[in-house]
């Protein structure tokens, strides 16, 4: 089982570059899934045929669908968004209005999650490849993975057994009994928890998921993929590719586009220093749009050359632990972070670790729970906090 992402700037390229990915991996015999979770699909117009809320098959070995969110809301989140829409109209507000304001914020990023999980365990894919929104909408999905789940989960008991003692008092209390939500939908709520808590696990696994970041030479999407790279290190997963696209050819060096040739230069420089131990690959800007499977496949060659596509491009750092002299140290990679934007903290059992403005609640495993904090020092992009 083999999950790959691919993220970047909006207008980057990405989803062709995601496609031309599963074409090619298709054409070395795995059977392949092309996911886009991006609320704005395009894979129709990139394969030039349709594409829709089931698989749709594209070539041998290669089924590509676009996930439909609110489909999967309406079919998922049923006996919730009763609840919700009941309690709402209880409050005045007029049916129809309810039952859309009862599709909470945040609910279509969750189903994004729990369908392409449902892909992955399926059974029926060797490889899920994953057209993502762009960089920002990405992150926001992919942290609601993280031990946030856990402890949501944890509450969800904690509220579900106090209503069991609470339901058969006041069943019978007219003006009441409409606001105390059901057993059936706390059983729903925590089973998508559950199975994002559980994807959460997988993308975090180096040796079944990569997360690939896709820009162009400009400044702007340099910097766009300096920030990415960090935070996905800091929530832990695991980077195994740079994709640089839309390069202009030598043949363009001379003339008018001299002095963006030169510019372009300076860039790849640039992106070669600010992404160090991880593999870096280029595609050329193309004399036409990589519209369908042929021409896709042909990008893919020039991209990968003779390297399988669905193998991992680099050795990703992330979150690593380590014991020496009696002591433990937990590693996390931060590159392109300075220093004073570093703050750790500790609560019991969690560690508490910022970088700019994300912030992450690590769960310490159980080898460090009861370990004092000895010391931190962050360098060459990594913090590493010593216990004793």
């Amino acid at each position: 089982m083999r999950l790959i992402l691919y993220t970047g700037k909006g207008g980057v390229g990405k989803s062709s570059i995601a496609a031309a990915t599963a074409v090619r991996v298709a054409e070395l015999g795995r059977r392949t899934l092309l996911v886009s979770s991006d609320l704005a699909h395009n894979l129709s117009d990139i394969f030039d045929t349709p594409v829709g809320p089931e698989p749709a098959a594209i070539t041998e070995n290669l089924q590509a669908l676009e996930i439909d969110a609110i489909r999967e809301i309406r079919e998922n989140w049923t006996p919730v968004q009763d609840y919700l829409s009941g309690f709402l109209t209880y409050l005045g507000m007029e049916d129809a209005v309810a039952e859309e304001v009862a599709l909470l914020p945040g609910a279509d990023e969750i189903f994004l999650l729990t369908r392409i999980l449902r892909e992955l365990e399926g059974g029926q894919y060797d490889v899920v490849i994953v057209d993502c929104s762009p960089t920002a909408g990405a992150l926001r999905m992919l942290t609601f993975t993280d031990t946030a789940c856990t402890k949501l989960n944890r509450l969800m008991n904690f509220e579900r057994q106090l209503m069991k003692l609470v339901r058969p008092v006041v069943k019978h209390v007219k003006g009441v009994r409409e606001v105390i939500p059901s057993d059936q939908a706390y059983v729903t709520f925590e089973d998508i928890i559950r199975k994002v808590g559980r994807l959460g696990e997988i993308l975090k696994d180096p040796a079944v998921s990569s997360v690939r970041l896709v820009l162009n030479p400009d400044r702007v999407a340099i910097a766009e993929t300096r920030r990415a790279f960090t935070y996905f290190g800091l929530f832990g997963f695991p980077i195994d590719g740079i994709f640089v696209n839309k390069i202009l050819p030598v043949e363009l060096a001379d003339g008018f586009l001299h002095g963006w040739f030169t510019l372009q230069k300076q860039l790849l420089e640039s992106i070669e220093q600010s992404f160090l131990d991880v593999a870096k690959f280029r595609a050329p800007l193309l004399d036409s749009e990589p519209i369908g499977p042929e021409l896709l496949l042909e990008m893919a060659h020039g991209i990968f050359g003779p390297q399988h596509p669905a193998e991992r491009l680099s050795e990703p750092k992330a979150v690593t632990l380590t014991r020496e002299d009696g002591k433990y140290r937990l590693s996390f990679w931060l590159p392109n972070v300075e220093k004073r934007q570093l703050d750790v903290g500790r609560k019991d059992a969690e560690l508490i670790l910022t970088a700019g403005s994300y912030t992450r609640v690590f769960t310490l495993p159980d080898s460090l729970i009861n370990r004092e904090v000895a010391g931190a020092r962050f360098a060459d992009g990594t913090l590493a906090i010593v216990f004793e």
